[in-house]
């Protein structure tokens, strides 16, 4: 994969690229989630659904690795949700933590949701001959929603906020927030209304909100989906990836968001 062309330190800011997948487990034709992924280009990835058993754990470890990328922020406290980074991203902290999920509803199991976060700098291009120049940091946060409509928006209050005490990133607080995951819900949900009343749509900013859909892979017909991002970061271009097998890779089409970072 190609780095992408640093911005003078001058310019506007940094690009940072996030990529949204469920990837189901890693169930699916693995030759095309992986092709999807070196399209996306991303500097960031925010997976849901990767595995958490340890006999599987590896499978996350071997995609990070044939799609160039690198594991910051996955393990079974993050229910399944992870953050991968490419080589060029300068990784700050990172790590994952649990949301609180009942055991059971109405007798039936209730699945485990979590989190993954990393804060992140991307490189803007160099204040003097020689000296690297780093955009502000921001935190980026994986997600995946229950099915529980008063779940996910219990869930959507405590992602919100941009760190919780004690967490790993609690120290960037204050630094730019990126919610990238699947909502299980369109675009008039309830969790996302709290998420987007925070953290603008990417894909409504840029335009692209009601062209296309994400779920299901084969015929979408959803944008369950999304790139959420802090108004101090500017949208650019989203997409989904213009990868022919990409219906194979998952259930879920990935989302790709152009995000432009302000200077360090």
């Amino acid at each position: 994969m190609s780095a992408p062309a640093p911005v003078p330190a001058g310019g506007a800011g940094a690009r940072l690229r996030v990529v949204t997948c469920n990837v189901r487990e890693l169930l699916d034709d693995g030759r095309a989630l992986r092709e999807v992924l070196r399209a996306a280009d991303a500097d960031v990835a925010c997976l849901q659904e990767v595995p958490t058993h340890p006999l599987a754990a590896h499978r996350l470890g071997d995609l990070a690795a044939d799609t160039g990328l690198w594991v910051v922020a996955a393990g079974r406290t993050g229910a399944g949700t992870a953050v991968l980074a490419a080589g060029r991203v300068d990784v700050r902290a990172a790590g994952v933590r649990a949301l609180p999920t009942p055991r059971l509803r109405g007798r039936r199991p209730v699945r485990r949701r979590g989190t993954a976060e990393a804060v992140v700098r991307v490189l803007v291009g160099p204040a003097v001959p020689g000296a690297p120049a780093w955009s502000v940091p921001v935190l980026v946060r994986s997600v995946h929603l229950g099915l529980d409509p008063g779940e996910r928006v219990e869930h959507a209050l405590r992602l919100v906020p941009p760190a919780l005490p004690g967490a790993a990133c609690a120290p960037w607080a204050g630094a730019p927030l990126v919610v990238a995951g699947d909502l299980n819900e369109g675009p008039r949900g309830r969790a996302g209304a709290v998420l987007r009343a925070r953290l603008p749509d990417v894909a409504e900013a840029a335009g692209a909100g009601g062209d296309f859909a994400t779920f299901p892979a084969r015929a979408p017909r959803r944008r369950i989906d999304v790139v959420l991002a802090d108004a101090r970061l500017g949208a650019g271009a989203v997409r989904t990836p213009a990868v022919e097998r990409a219906a194979a890779a998952t259930d879920h089409l990935a989302v790709v968001a152009d995000l432009l970072v302000p200077l360090g």
